[in-house]
């Protein structure tokens, strides 16, 4: 329940987050919070993560113990996201058996991330599947409404903080798992 949008246009990147998150039927703000973003720099990265909240803590905690290599393709981002997947098995005992989804032969992490850097837009499906995104990517519950404005006014606008605004605003209007105001994070 998100929406967490990459933008890149005219040589500028910019990832842009909706603010809500829920815990059950429990609604925060990431104002009410202290030190919550749905997006977090990760090495030379800016890394987002949308699925359960608990992921965050899972995430951060992963994150610190490790040596964070330069995330610049589709294998490293992948290699990075299957030790992330070990340790999850291993290490993070709250966490079902993640291998028992009689619909898919895959794991799946139900959790998706989103890696932006000066390499490009990565986004990391459940299953563990990596894309490379040339202009804009969306991840999250409202990331089919984030797709369609994207696509609708790419062309339009020459802003990337406008379109990813544009398209976090779509997922809020139109998707009951985001809400809030909108984050934004420029990739350098």
């Amino acid at each position: 329940m998100s929406i967490i949008v990459a933008v890149k246009k005219r040589g500028k990147t910019v990832v842009a987050a909706d603010t809500l998150y829920l815990t059950g039927s429990h609604k925060n703000y990431s104002d009410e919070l202290v030190g919550r973003s749905k997006v977090r720099k990760v090495g030379s990265s800016v890394v987002g993560v949308t699925g359960w909240s608990i992921y965050l803590n899972i995430f951060d905690h992963f994150v610190e113990k490790q040596r964070i290599p330069a995330l610049k393709n589709e294998l490293v981002v992948f290699d990075f996201f299957l030790r992330f997947w070990r340790d999850l098995r291993e290490r993070y005992t709250l966490v079902k058996d993640l291998r028992d989804n009689a619909d898919c032969p895959f794991g799946d992490l139900d959790s998706s991330f989103l890696v932006v850097n000066r390499y490009g837009m990565f986004d990391v499906h459940g299953n563990m599947t990596v894309f490379q995104h040339r202009d804009f990517c969306a991840i999250g519950s409202g990331a089919p409404y984030a797709y369609g404005a994207l696509h609708a006014l790419y062309d339009d606008i020459n802003s990337p903080k406008e379109l990813a605004q544009r398209a976090v605003e779509a997922a809020i209007r139109f998707d009951d798992g985001c809400g809030g105001d909108t984050e934004f994070f420029p990739v350098k």
